[in-house]
C-alpha cells in the first residue's frame, strides 16, 4: 500500500483533526498536516503565489495548531514525532503550500538548536515564544556551508561583531529574529539570534526567485553588526555540525517531495505513488541521503513536467497549479544544494 493509501484511509478523516493538543502520536500529527494542506494551504496557494493573499494568513494558521514547534519533544512545546514522521508532516504542508512551509522549516531549525541547549535561563527566554509561533525566525545559516566563510563573527564589547552575507533568507519582514550561524576565528560556527532589523550595520535586497516569492527571500549583508552577548545560543565544532547533516538534508528534502507530491495527486496513477514513496524510503535511510535528494529532485521535475502536459493550454496559465508546480520543482533544484547533491542531480538529467 502507498503512503498516500495509508495516510487517507488508516489514519482517519483528516477533517476530523483540530489543533496540537489532539496531536497525541504520529498519526494524530499526519492528519493534523494533512487536513490543514487540502483545507487551508492549497487553496490558497494560487492566491499567495501571485501576491493577492498574504503568506502570513497561513503561518498565523500553522502557529495556531502548534505547528512552530512542530519538530519538538512534547515537553518542549511540540509534536514529539520521529524524524521520518516529522519529514512526512513536512512533505504534506509543503504539497499544500511550498512558499509557506519553506517559511516555516527556516524557523525551526534555530528552534531545535534553542531546545538542544542546558542553559535553562535561554529556554526560558526564546524557547516557548519561538515554540508557539509568538517570536518568528529566519534563517541566515551561511557560516555553517562548507567552504571558506561568508559569514564570520568576532568578540566586541559587550558582546559580538558579525561580517558577511547571508544570501538566502526567507520570510523577511514576517519574522523578528535571525537564527544566524557564522565562523569565528578558530573556524568554529557561533549560533546566534540576531534582531531582523534594518540599519546601518544590516542591509537587505530581495531576491526576486523562480518561484515561492511569497517567502519574502532577500540577501542580508552584515558589516560590523553588533549582536548582544546574551544572543549567543551555542558554539559548535563543523565536525559537530557535520554530523547532524544528514537529518538538515533529510528535512530539507520533503519540500523537495511536497511539490513531488501535488504533482502526483493531480497526476493520480498508481506508478507516480509508488515512485514517490520510493524516493521517500531512499531519503528516510540516510546513508545515502545526497544521491536520494538527487534522485528526489529530479522526480519532482518529472512529475510536475507531467502535471503540466496532462493539463494542456490550461496548465500553463498563469494561475495554474501545474505551472506552478513546475518553477517549484525548479527551485527545489538548487535549494539547499551541495555539490554531491548538485553532481547527482546533472549525472540523472544528462540521462
Amino acid at each position: 500500500m502507498s503512503e498516500h493509501a495509508a495516510y487517507t484511509d488508516g489514519a482517519g478523516d483528516p477533517s476530523g483533526a483540530a489543533g496540537a493538543g489532539d496531536a497525541g502520536g504520529g498519526g494524530d500529527a499526519v492528519a493534523l498536516a494533512t487536513r490543514l494542506a487540502e483545507e487551508v494551504l492549497y487553496p490558497r496557494a494560487g492566491e499567495v503565489d501571485t501576491g493577492q493573499r498574504r503568506l502570513t494568513d497561513n503561518l498565523d494558521e500553522l502557529a495556531r495548531h502548534g505547528l512552530y514547534g512542530g519538530l519538538l519533544p512534547a515537553e518542549a512545546g511540540g509534536l514529539g514525532v520521529d524524524l521520518p514522521t516529522a519529514a512526512l508532516l513536512g512533505e504534506i504542508l509543503a504539497s499544500g503550500c511550498l512558499s509557506t512551509t519553506l517559511t516555516l522549516g527556516q524557523h525551526q531549525g534555530i528552534t531545535a538548536t534553542v531546545a538542544g541547549q542546558a542553559d535553562p535561563e535561554l529556554r526560558a527566554r526564546w524557547l516557548p515564544g519561538l515554540a508557539r509561533g509568538e517570536i518568528r525566525s529566519g534563517a541566515a545559516f551561511t557560516g555553517a556551508i562548507p567552504g571558506p566563510p561568508r559569514l564570520t563573527v568576532r568578540p566586541a564589547p559587550g558582546g559580538y561583531r558579525l561580517d558577511g552575507t547571508a544570501p538566502w533568507v526567507s520570510g523577511w519582514g514576517m519574522v523578528q529574529v535571525l537564527g544566524t550561524a557564522a565562523r569565528d576565528a578558530d573556524d568554529n560556527i557561533a549560533w546566534l539570534l540576531v534582531d531582523a532589523e534594518e540599519g546601518p550595520t544590516l542591509r537587505t535586497t530581495p531576491q526576486r526567485m523562480l518561484a515561492a516569492n511569497a517567502s519574502r527571500t532577500v540577501t542580508v549583508e552584515f558589516t560590523g553588526h553588533p549582536v548582544p552577548a546574551d544572543r549567543l545560543v551555542t558554539t559548535t565544532t563543523r565536525a559537530e555540525h557535520t554530523a547532524g547533516e544528514p537529518v538538515t538534508k533529510r528535512l530539507n528534502g520533503a519540500l523537495v517531495l511536497g511539490v513531488a507530491r501535488r504533482a502526483v495527486q493531480l497526476l493520480d496513477e498508481d506508478h507516480w505513488w509508488s515512485e514517490l514513496d520510493a524516493c521517500r524510503a531512499e531519503l528516510d535511510d540516510l546513508s545515502g541521503i545526497d544521491a536520494a535528494r538527487a534522485r528526489a529532485g529530479e522526480f519532482a521535475v518529472r512529475a510536475a513536467t507531467a502535471a503540466v502536459v496532462q493539463g494542456a493550454g490550461r496548465g500553463i496559465l498563469d494561475d495554474a497549479t501545474p505551472q506552478r508546480l513546475l518553477r517549484e520543482a525548479g527551485l527545489m533544484l538548487v535549494f539547499s544544494s551541495r555539490p554531491a547533491i548538485r553532481d547527482g542531480l546533472l549525472e540523472r538529467l544528462r540521462g
